[in-house]
């Protein structure tokens, strides 16, 4: 209805009611109700460079004059620049624009450029119409001639206003700047005729001086700025955050604003005899006896056949289009709206009236004083003893979600008679704002990513959102569309299908996705798990309340929203042996929040529903504790899916086993690059590494292959180094690790190059690399550890042990320092007196132990103890199942057992999942018996 306030110094905002107004700028003395600032000479060259803020009000006969005058010292050249334009803006319907004053203070020198003949600009620029908003705005631009640094520009001028709409009524409000703003000079000054019954009221904090009374007039004046504001939690509701304000208005209590307003809009709603929008009601009425359908039907006409334009011309700001007017030229504002579905629900024998909401900060309106200072209308309907909320600037409004309550707190309803404030009582959503459907076939294995379909349905102004997209057919902008949402979160989605659909009958907007996702399923406590979502709150309810100034202070709960979810997961070896840990059944809450869950696991899918309820209000601090204990009990009431210890493995399965799995998935996965843009190589990386954690090297290769020949990076060389190197070709292994340090001097990089060197028995050119490295203090372990690799590998134990021990050193309660020592030691075969203590240390203090475990089994199996290599091997396996490492050497030490059909398993798992295992540790002198 109105512009909201701007809280910024330079901004005031004040209302009233007619006069004569013009478009021409004018230009004359200041009032002789204005107390003129004084500037003296100290006050120009010390402190702050805003000199002086001043602002005066005079409120009388119905009309609002706003008198402002500014004073900055211009102390560099952007200062100059940015003051070197002035702006005043004024709505010329309402009234006029008085220059009183453009002076430049310069030295002892005052150069008064109105009396030089300067004069303003007068321009009309609706700066906010692609919001869809034209309010006739002015604006009187000035470029200051002449100005120069160390200047000081002093601006004055009034504006008056005449509200058609208010009559004889008058408001006013002054944002109220605070400390740390600097200025040598602020204040407000109001003031009023002592027969006139005027009103006034701030924010609580602000401490307003008794009224002063001066020839007749009562005088209100505050200092400013003021003392800087006390911090306020975020979460705070919004009446502990608002700006400070003072409010002035003749009106006595919000039955008196709902008086003055209400015949503007009872008259705009009245239709003649034969008007079309009888005939648009008579054919709602025939179309259905149901009062609430009718209404549904009433809104989403408005909503659909008027479009939204804000018009303030003529006096539009708070005066109302007629809804004749309205239908004829198919465009208005939430006034116009609100009385054109107001006229057609009175004609259908519906109660209904328009109300006065605030959007922003509806909370706090019982607090403030009474002004029609609210930002949009709507309708209040009562159909069998409930109250509607209708808004017609709002979208795809149907009778699944008439009985939804906006989120404004608060209406005033406007009646001929008067009415105070009405609480917009909130309730759940009739049916989910959005309802997700997931589905996900895991039944090629746990460990293999799963095939999807998501659907997401939306109603609401969401949905018109979606209708809109599909209206428009532009390919392109659904293709930026499945990007943005496979980029969102952490699921990593590979979109193979994505399509848009709108039903306009309900107004539901559906988003359909195809693809592949990661797999569900995360090691956690030595097994495979899968958290079970259906309707879980999202950020951790903790609201901060530790300052002593805060705990009284309520926390406020954004609504009303619903969302409802629902999982359907299909699940490998016909979910033989998945069981459901925790509480499948959930019907719980905090504060304003509930959520509903269901879970079961039937014919080997998992099937999970769940909701999601949050309402507007606020949580008081009486209740906060209870509320964040069962916050807390609802966050621990996790319900995860389990796989049974017999779950086989990928690297279990024969290769035809593996193959008959995947074939689905590789077939999705050409589905993904066929969807991808030209230019995504998302889709490729996701394949190529699907491809290596299956095993088939040399598909993986050609993937890389083609990555690096349409964008090389350190990355793709580097994965390329290891496939080479995993199929035996330790050359082009070599070349793939200097092409990607060519392109990143990154000194892990360069370690691995100086690896392979040292192992191709180039030990002198692996050095030199080393050296020219600049070490930071968290690598001096990972660099002494190469260094003691590459003087082992071209002989040299002695130098090897003491660069290895230097590493130590350096960090010698380090879990990594001392795994890397023990590994060495058992690669190498060297210092195995007290290696098995070293290595201890490495598992006790690391948080997964499986590395340091493999490394411990190696000296074990150095030393002859096959049997405790074993366990060890086997312990390190059940933390992290995947290690090729640990399965090739636990099949050496089997082998020394006796073991050979145990050996033989686990040597074929290890070469299926890393063939070169056999000649690295082969060089090493790691074999079986003989």
């Amino acid at each position: 209805m109105y512009k909201s306030i701007a809280v910024l110094p330079l901004v005031t905002i004040a209302w009233s009611a007619p006069v004569l107004a013009g478009e021409e700028v004018l230009y004359g003395p200041a009032p002789e109700w204005v107390r003129e600032s004084e500037l003296d000479s100290q006050d120009l060259d010390e402190g702050p460079a805003t000199l002086l803020f001043d602002w005066q009000y005079r409120l009388e006969g119905g009309v609002v004059y706003s008198f402002a005058e500014s004073a900055t010292r211009l102390d560099n050249p952007q200062a100059v620049m940015q003051a070197g334009t002035v702006s005043l803006e004024w709505l010329p319907d309402n009234g006029d624009l008085t220059v009183h004053r453009v002076e430049i203070l310069r030295d002892d020198e005052v150069v008064d450029l109105l009396a030089e003949g300067v004069t303003f600009e007068v321009i009309r620029r609706e700066r906010a119409l692609e919001q869809r908003w034209l309010d006739g705005e002015l604006t009187a631009t000035l470029a200051v001639p002449g100005l120069r640094e160390d200047d000081v520009l002093r601006v004055a001028y009034t504006v008056s206003n005449d509200e058609e709409a208010l009559g004889d009524e008058m408001q006013a409000l002054q944002f109220l700047p605070s400390e740390p703003w600097q200025v040598g000079s602020a204040r407000v000054i109001a003031s009023w005729p002592v027969d006139e019954e005027m009103y006034y009221a701030a924010e609580e904090r602000v401490d307003l001086p008794a009224l002063q009374q001066r020839n007749g007039y009562n005088f209100l004046e505050l200092d400013l700025p003021l003392a800087e504001r006390d911090p306020v939690p975020t979460d705070a509701p919004s009446r502990f955050r608002r700006p400070d304000i003072l409010r002035i208005g003749s009106f006595a209590d919000w039955d008196e604003v709902s008086r003055v307003m209400a015949p503007h809009f009872e008259a705009a709603a009245v239709l003649p005899e034969g008007s079309p929008i009888i005939a648009e009601a008579e054919a709602i009425m025939a179309r259905t006896a149901d009062p609430l359908e009718r209404a549904a039907q009433a809104t989403q006409l408005v909503q659909d056949e008027v479009s939204y334009l804000f018009v303030g011309l003529d006096g539009g700001g708070y005066m109302p289009q007629s809804a004749e007017e309205t239908w004829e030229i198919r465009y208005g504002d939430c006034k116009a709206k609100s009385v054109l579905l107001l006229s057609l629900l009175r004609h259908m024998g519906i109660e209904s009236e328009v109300v006065l909401v605030n959007t922003q900060g509806g909370d706090a309106v019982p607090e403030l004083l009474p002004l029609p200072a609210f930002d949009h209308m709507i309708v209040h309907a009562v159909i069998d003893g409930t109250d509607y909320w209708l808004d017609g600037t709002s979208s795809a409004t149907r009778l699944a979600t008439i009985s939804d309550v906006p989120p404004f707190f608060y209406a005033l309803p406007l009646r001929e008679g008067g009415s105070g404030l009405v609480e917009m009582a909130q309730r759940d959503l009739a049916v989910p704002q959005l309802t997700v459907d997931m589905t996900m076939d895991h039944s090629a294995g746990i460990d293999f990513p799963a095939l999807m379909q998501i659907d997401l349905r939306f109603v609401g102004p969401a949905a018109a959102q979606l209708q809109a997209m599909v209206d428009a057919a532009n390919p392109d902008m659904i293709r930026q569309m499945a990007a943005s949402m496979a980029g969102q979160g952490s699921m990593d989605i590979r979109i193979s299908d994505f399509s848009i659909t709108y039903d306009e009958e309900d107004a539901v907007g559906t988003i359909s996705m195809q693809g592949i996702i990661p797999s569900q399923f995360e090691w956690s406590n030595g097994r495979l798990r899968a958290s079970v979502e259906a309707g879980e709150i999202g950020e951790v309810f903790n609201p901060n309340r530790s300052r002593p100034s805060w705990r009284e202070i309520p926390v406020a709960t954004l609504g009303p929203a619903r969302q409802a979810f629902g999982v359907r997961m299909v699940l490998p070896q016909s979910g033989e042996g998945f069981t459901l840990e925790g509480e499948r059944n959930v019907n719980s809450g905090f504060g304003n929040i509930r959520l509903t869950r269901e879970a079961r696991l039937e014919a080997g899918e998992l099937h999970a529903i769940g909701e999601t309820f949050a309402l507007l209000g606020e949580i008081s601090p009486e209740a906060l504790p209870q509320a964040r204990r069962e916050a807390r009990r609802l966050a621990n009431n996790t319900l995860e899916l389990v796989p049974p210890d017999s779950l086989v493995w990928r690297w279990e399965l024969t290769d035809e086993q593996r193959a008959e799995r995947a074939a689905p998935l590789l077939a999705a996965y050409e589905d993904v690059l066929e969807f991808a843009d030209e230019d995504n190589l998302g889709p490729l990386i996701a394949r190529a590494q699907f491809l290596l954690s299956i095993y088939d090297f040399e598909a993986a290769l050609a993937d890389f292959d083609r990555l690096i020949d349409e964008r090389p990076s350190a990355w793709s060389y580097w994965q390329r180094a290891t496939i080479h190197k995993t199929l035996g070709n330790r050359t082009a292994s070599l070349a793939d690790l200097w092409s990607a340090y060519d392109l990143e001097y990154e000194n892990g990089t360069a370690r691995e190059v100086a690896r392979e060197l040292a192992y191709q028995g180039q030990a002198d050119e692996a050095f030199e690399l080393m050296e020219s490295l600049a070490i930071a203090d968290d690598e001096r372990v990972w660099h002494f550890d190469m260094l003691a690799t590459i003087a082992a590998a071209a002989g040299d134990l002695e130098q090897a042990q003491a660069y290895m021990a230097q590493g130590v050193a350096d960090a010698p309660q380090s879990p990594e320092a001392l795994n890397a020592d023990c590994w060495f030691r058992g690669l190498w075969n060297t210092r195995l007196d007290d290696a098995l203590e070293v290595c201890t240390r490495s598992i006790e203090r690391a948080s997964n132990a499986s590395a340091a475990l493999d490394s411990r089994a190696l000296i074990r199996f150095r030393q002859g103890d096959y049997a405790g290599a074993v366990a060890d091997l086997d312990e390190a396996l059940a933390i992290t199942p995947g290690l090729a490492e640990s399965h090739y050497l636990r099949s050496i030490a089997k082998l020394h057992l006796g073991q050979e059909e145990e050996a033989q398993a686990d040597r074929t798992i290890a070469l299926r999942m890393a063939p070169h295992l056999q000649d690295f540790y082969a060089f090493h002198g790691i074999h079986g018996p003989g």
